[in-house]
């Protein structure tokens, strides 16, 4: 028998991939479809269909099977030209990869917020369309470098305003927050499946406005492999994707969404919002401080926060693993060694963070860092938004 199989595996906290429920990973072993079958055609059509209500829209969702970050590029190249400028909101690791992609892929773009803990100043954003003439905006939903959420509603009345193509990343909040694609204005919108849809990753999702789609026919992408043109073919020929899918994935994720509705859409954003507040209380209430310490909206995907003076991330971590086989994220760049990352996304219920909360406070205090057991379990169960 294979090693690993004998390991007991981690818990996960982290900020994707998940945890995987047993019967996401059941389905997606449970049968040997051929891609190019109608009952495989069936369950994509299906599980596009009940994505629509995730992404706030009644318009086509189209698969793309590759990661969140190789949609958006994409996108990028279906919908963008050399032609155009856009304005790249960079308030974060993910926002900075959009303007990366676009400077790989010969779109020109000017960064603008690059500090991790800026928050999006519309009257600065409006002045800088004007000066730059711009006609796209890139920006990150929710990003979780820094756990900090961008005001797409606000930021798609300028997109609407000037005429620009509002491109979004929405890969760590599908499924975990409200997204109104069709009354937010968005142009393209791009998920993944390895976070709030509970799937192993390798399967990304889009949605794209009129707009976009005349962009894409009109464009002869520099994309080979994600050609939105061919993928719109397919699917709506026969609900099939253009290449070879990735059966097993689809299988996954079909299972996951109907599981969300299984549950209620709304109830659970509402849970992931619960979560997120207690979660926040119960470090607040341990002395951690939330990252970055002024912000306008926080994620209710992840938590971010920096630890109480003296305290090791690195063996905090490597103590939560180690110990009681829970793993949550270090910081990423340069808060590497500055903040922690707490997941509490996809298949997570309040049962799971107490568990989480509780080893947090049981490891520092073993490490030395924390007099105060119990604080941080008492302010997440006493938590209330009434």
């Amino acid at each position: 028998m294979n090693q690993a199989f004998l390991v007991r595996p981690n818990k996960l906290f982290t900020p994707g991939p998940v945890n995987i429920p047993n019967r996401v990973a059941l389905a997606s072993i449970s049968a040997c479809y051929h891609h190019r079958t109608k009952v495989f055609s069936d369950i994509l059509t299906e599980t596009l269909e009940l994505m629509k209500p995730l992404f706030g829209t009644v318009r086509p969702v189209y698969p793309i099977h590759t990661t969140g970050r190789g949609a958006m590029e994409g996108v990028v190249n279906n919908i963008l030209t050399p032609n155009d400028k856009a304005i790249a909101i960079c308030n974060g690791s993910f926002g900075t990869m959009a303007a990366t992609m676009m400077d790989r892929n010969g779109i020109p773009n000017v960064r603008c917020y690059e500090s991790w803990t800026d928050t999006v100043n519309l009257e600065y954003l409006e002045k800088l369309i004007q000066d730059e003439k711009a006609t796209a905006i890139t920006v990150v939903h929710n990003d979780t470098s820094n756990g900090l959420v961008n005001p797409i509603w606000e930021i798609g009345k300028l997109a609407r305003k000037y005429d620009l193509m509002l491109i979004v990343d929405f890969v760590s909040a599908a499924g975990c927050t409200p997204f109104k694609f069709d009354e937010w204005g968005v142009d393209a919108v791009v998920t993944a499946s390895q976070k709030g849809l509970m799937s192993p990753a390798g399967m990304s999702f889009c949605v794209l406005s009129e707009k976009a789609e005349n962009a894409c026919a009109t464009i002869e992408s520099r994309d080979f492999y994600i050609d939105f043109k061919s993928i719109k073919k397919s699917i709506e020929k026969n609900g099939q994707t253009p290449g070879s899918t990735p059966v097993s994935l689809v299988l996954a994720v079909h299972e996951a969404v109907k599981m969300i509705h299984e549950e209620g859409v709304e109830n659970v954003f509402a849970r992931h919002h619960d979560l997120a507040c207690r979660t926040r209380a119960a470090l607040q209430a341990m002395g951690f401080k939330l990252f970055p310490e002024t912000c306008n909206f926080r994620s209710d995907s992840l938590t971010v926060a920096t630890p109480p003076e003296g305290v090791d991330i690195a063996k905090l971590t490597s103590y939560m693993q180690s110990e009681y086989h829970l793993q949550i994220g270090k910081g990423l760049g340069d808060y590497a060694n500055q903040t922690i990352r707490i997941a509490h996304m996809g298949y997570c219920y309040i049962e799971d963070m107490i568990q989480c909360i509780a080893a947090l406070e049981s490891a520092m205090a073993t490490l030395g860092w924390n007099q105060t057991v119990g604080k941080g379990l008492q302010a997440f169960l006493a938590y209330s938004d009434k």
